[in-house]
C-alpha cells in the first residue's frame, strides 16, 4: 500500500516527498543493472562485497534501538520516546526484558573486507568515501550513540551485523531500533535494513534469491512522522516495508511487515541486519542508539556506545566452610576503570570482608556462623569529566549469595 502525505503538510514538505519517491539509476560495480534509488530512500550493497560466500549479495547496514533508564509508550505500534541515563544500562525494557544484551563499542565496529564476530559490526563505504561512521557520545539523553555522517549525495554508508543469518522472518517477534536525526525536512532518517532469501518458489517473485528489505521511516503512516532532533524508536513489524527486486513490494508500493511475511513466508535473512544512510541524500547526520531482534526463544539488544556501558558479571559465589579460608573475586566490565566496590545490602559472612580496590571476598567464616547470608554488591567506576558535559560515573550492582556450611 502506499499513504498519501500527511494531512496540513506544506507544499516543500509535499515536494520533497515527491522527490524523495523519484527514481534514479545506477550501475553496481559487477555490471549489473542497480536496483532503481530515490532521494531519501536507501540503495543498496554491490553484489558479492560480503557474505558467506564467494559472489553472495553482501549485507547492508544495521541498527539498534536505544534503550533506556525511562521508556514513554505513545501506544502500540507508535513511535516510542525514549530517555536514557548517562553510562546506565536500562532498568526498563518496553515489551520485557531481552534473553541477552550486548553492548557495541568503538572496537566492535570492523573494516572491511573482516567478516563481524559475534556483537561486531561492519562499518561498509558503498560510495564516495566522503560522510562516515563512528561511536559518539549523546546526543543526550542518550548515554552515546552510532553515528552516519553524510556530506553530499555521494555518501553512502551503512553498518551491518550477522549474528542472525539463518533466521526467518516469520519467526521474528520483534524487530526495532532507534534513530536521531538533524534533517529538518523530515525525510532522512538512518533505514533498517535486512539481505534476505524471499524464498518463494511458486508464485510471486519464484526463484528470487536476494533482496534487500528496507524499513524507513519516512515512509510509514503519517500519524507517525519524523521528528529532527528527537529520539525515536521504530517497531519495524508494525511498520510498512519495500524490497528490492521483489515485484510484490516495490518501493513505490511499500507494504506491512504481516502482509510481506504472508506473501514470502519463507523468507530469510541471508547475509545481515543493518542500518544505513545516503545513496543521493543530501547532507545530513543521522544516530543510532541500538536494536532489538527477536523470536520466541529469546531476544538480542545490541546498544551502542563510546565505552561498554559498566555491569558486574559475577552471578554466583562458591560455598565456605567454617573455620576455612576463603577467597573469591567479583568481576565487572565496561565504565571507566579502575573500580571501587563495596556491600550496599544485606552482610557478609562474619570474619568475611570485601576488598574495595580488588573485589577479592576474603577471610575465614566464623565457626558458629554457619547459613545463607545474602547480600548485594555495589561498583562504581572512575569519575569522568568532559568540557561543556556534567561529570559522569557508572554505577552497578548484583545480588549474591554466599553459604556456609
Amino acid at each position: 500500500m502506499d499513504f498519501a502525505a500527511p494531512s496540513g503538510e506544506s507544499a516543500k514538505e509535499r515536494l520533497r516527498r515527491a522527490r524523495a519517491r523519484e527514481i534514479l539509476k545506477s550501475e553496481v560495480a559487477h555490471g549489473g543493472e542497480r536496483e532503481q534509488e530515490s532521494p531519501g530512500t536507501l540503495g543498496e550493497l554491490h553484489h558479492g562485497q560480503f557474505g558467506p560466500s564467494a559472489g553472495e549479495d553482501s549485507l547492508l547496514q544495521t541498527e539498534r534501538d536505544v534503550f533506556m533508564r525511562r521508556a514513554i509508550a505513545v501506544g502500540a505500534g507508535a513511535i516510542i520516546a525514549v530517555t536514557m541515563g548517562l553510562g546506565a544500562a536500562p532498568a526498563a525494557w518496553a515489551g520485557g526484558p531481552p534473553t541477552t544484551y550486548v553492548p557495541v563499542t568503538s572496537a566492535d565496529l570492523i573494516t572491511p573486507p573482516a567478516t563481524p564476530a559475534p556483537g561486531q559490526f561492519a562499518a561498509v563505504n558503498e560510495g564516495d568515501g566522503s560522510g562516515g561512521v563512528t561511536m559518539v557520545t549523546g546526543p543526550a539523553p542518550a548515554s552515546g550513540s552510532l553515528q552516519l555522517t553524510v556530506s553530499g549525495t555521494g555518501s553512502h554508508w551503512g553498518v551491518f551485523n550477522v549474528d542472525h543469518d539463518g533466521t526467518t522472518l516469520s519467526s521474528l517477534t520483534s524487530l526495532s531500533y532507534s534513530t536521531f536525526t538533524n534533517d529538518a525536512g523530515r525525510i532522512l532518517d538512518p533505514g533498517l535494513q535486512l539481505l534476505v532469501n524471499p524464498g518463494n518458489t511458486t508464485g510471486i517473485d519464484a526463484g528470487v534469491t536476494f533482496s534487500t528489505l528496507n524499513f524507513e521511516p519516512y515512509l510509514q503512516p503519517p500519524s507517525n512522522p519524523v521528528v529532527p532532533n528527537t529520539w525515536q524508536t521504530w517497531n519495524v513489524l508494525n511498520g510498512v516495508v519495500w524490497g528490492t527486486h521483489l515485484t510484490g513490494a516495490p518501493q513505490g508500493a511499500p507494504i506491512s511487515w504481516s502482509t510481506f511475511v504472508a506473501e514470502y513466508p519463507n523468507a530469510t535473512i541471508k547475509s545481515g541486519v543493518g542500518v544505513g544512510v545516503g545513496s543521493n541524500w543530501s547532507a545530513m547526520v543521522g544516530n543510532v542508539g541500538g536494536l532489538t531482534i527477536g523470536t520466541s526463544a529469546g531476544s538480542t539488544a545490541y546498544i551502542f556506545e563510546p565505552i561498554a556501558y559498566l555491569q558486574i558479571t559475577t552471578s554466583s559465589l562458591p560455598a565456605g566452610a567454617l573455620n576455612s579460608a576463603y577467597s573469591a573475586t567479583l568481576a565487572a566490565i565496561g565504565g571507566n576503570p579502575p573500580y571501587k566496590w563495596s556491600v550496599s545490602a544485606g552482610r557478609l559472612p562474619k570474619g568475611l570482608h570485601l576488598s574495595k580496590t580488588t573485589g577479592t571476598i576474603s577471610g575465614t567464616p566464623n565457626k558458629h556462623d554457619g547459613g545463607i547470608y545474602a547480600f548485594t554488591v555495589t561498583v562504581v567506576d572512575k569519575k569522568v569529566h568532559t568540557k561543556h558535559q556534567p561529570t559522569t560515573q557508572n554505577t552497578a550492582s548484583q545480588a549474591l549469595s554466599i553459604a556456609i556450611t
